[in-house]
């Protein structure tokens, strides 16, 4: 790196806007690839490109590498930062990692990251408990899931009655609160930046589509005990790199473990601090380096998720977008029943009055999109 530069990453993800945005605040220069291109975006990262893609399908290994090779052109990056679209797709992380350093977990244990059978084994022998889970139907469906391996966002989730498939598995059905600790790893090692508490906004056909999350929540001394020893269990077992987040499932019996995503996830937005941005601490955990452990900013909670189209919506040219509202798409642009419309963010004094606002705040994007489609 030249004398004076700013020091720069690759990154690409579904959205790569959070992952821009916190290393903007860290002074570090992105270089970033996604599926949007919003607007957002452009604002936080020094370049990007967008790849044409089927959300959340992954990444196309040619047409990414030929991406990051044109803004890695003239620049001296670090290496690079991988976010959500690579769950199933280790190879593609083998092949950018001969030409860049992964700054994060390794395309290896990635991979046995998100085998069911190989995570299942290692939480059993961590003491961990987490979901039966099988490749073959279940004889009675009822109280099952079907979920792709690798997949992301819920929104591959479907009920227990649905035909097996090879990229397919079957997981119980565990009942209770979804609640996910956020926590950077230097290998074996972690520090807990906090927990959140997570919903699904259902359609028809995707009954476990990713809503949002609110956090830092509360969560009781016991649940927070098992949660940090079934993290260090699994770490013991398989270390990892950076910023991930252990995904629970808090019922009568305590907490059950339900996957563990080793990648800045979607409550960037909800643990973000300017005064310590995330991504430094995720290429400092690269180093091996650990924070204290640190719980969101300073007082504050945010609720922050997708607001979904339930219908056809339209965007005029000159719409003003929210200044609660992230990843915002250029006008005019339509919006197909299903897509994601924008990010939302609401910040409030309590978990319930920041959860309250986020719910208000994407009735009311959907309602003022919805009235100028009519």
């Amino acid at each position: 790196m030249s004398v004076g530069a700013r020091p720069a990453i690759l990154t690409a993800a579904f959205s790569a806007r959070q992952i821009a945005a916190s290393a903007k605040l860290a002074g570090i220069d992105a270089l970033a690839v996604d599926f949007f291109g919003d607007l957002d975006l452009r604002d936080h990262a020094k370049k990007s490109e967008v790849l044409r893609g089927h959300y959340p399908d992954g990444f196309s290994s040619e047409a990414l590498i030929a991406a990051l090779e044109q803004l890695a052109e003239g620049e001296e990056p670090l290496g690079f930062v991988y976010g959500a679209g690579f769950e199933d797709r280790p190879e593609l992380l083998v092949s950018i990692g001969e030409r860049w350093p992964i700054l994060g977990t390794d395309p290896a244990t990635a991979r046995r990251l998100k085998d069911p059978e190989t995570f299942a084994a290692i939480c059993g022998d961590a003491g961990v408990v987490h979901p039966e889970i099988r490749h073959g139907p279940p004889q009675d469906p009822a109280g099952w899931l079907s979920k792709k391996v690798g997949g992301s966002g819920g929104s591959h989730v479907v009920r227990g009655d649905a035909p097996p498939s090879p990229d397919r598995y079957y997981q119980r059905f565990v009942a209770g609160e979804r609640m996910s600790m956020a926590f950077v790893a230097a290998g074996s090692r972690y520090a807990c930046l906090g927990c959140s508490r997570q919903w699904a906004d259902p359609s028809p056909d995707e009954p476990f589509r990713y809503g949002g999350a609110v956090g830092p929540v509360p969560v009781s001394a016991d649940a927070d005990r098992a949660m940090r020893r079934a993290v260090a269990g699994i770490l013991e077992r398989l270390p990892l790199v950076g910023l991930c987040s252990a995904d629970f499932v808090l019922g009568d019996a305590g907490p059950v473990l339900l996957e563990v995503n080793a990648r800045p996830g979607a409550t960037l937005d909800v643990f973000e601090d300017p005064a310590r941005p995330l991504i430094a601490l995720h290429l400092a955990a690269a180093h091996g380096d650990l924070p204290e452990p640190v719980v969101g900013s300073a007082g504050e909670i945010r609720a922050t998720g997708l607001a979904w189209a339930d219908r056809p919506l339209v965007v005029p040219a000159g719409f003003q977008w929210p200044d609660w509202s992230r990843d915002r798409s250029q006008s005019p642009t339509r919006f197909a029943a299903g897509e994601p419309i924008c990010t939302v963010v609401a910040v409030g004094e309590t978990v319930e009055a920041a959860e309250r606002l986020f719910h208000a705040r994407t009735r009311r994007i959907g309602d003022v999109l919805g009235s100028i489609a009519a």
